[in-house]
């Protein structure tokens, strides 16, 4: 009995565990202000397309809208429909 209560309090404590990790990386990201690092936590964005956000951002001023996102080059509807929760302006 004391092995199933074992077994039953260590499949919760990893189920929280994958939790807490899930919701970690559903953080908000500011297009606007976020750094490179943080906008590489986009799904499909890894460090060449979170650097050219950035220059996008730095060249072009910041973005009025988050499907503004599409014009920077690399990043197509695909990647803003992916993290179209996840993003937004300020």
């Amino acid at each position: 009995m004391k092995l199933i209560q074992l077994a039953l309090v260590l499949v919760f404590s990893l189920i929280n565990i994958q939790s807490a990790i899930a919701n970690e990386n559903l953080t908000p990201v500011n297009l606007n202000t976020a750094s490179a690092e943080q906008l590489d936590s986009l799904k499909g964005v890894g460090e060449s397309k979170s650097t050219a956000i950035v220059q996008y951002r730095q060249q072009h001023g910041d973005f009025k809208n988050i499907e503004q996102i599409v014009l920077v080059p690399g990043i197509g509807e695909r990647i803003y429909l992916e993290n179209k929760d996840r993003i937004y302006v300020d």
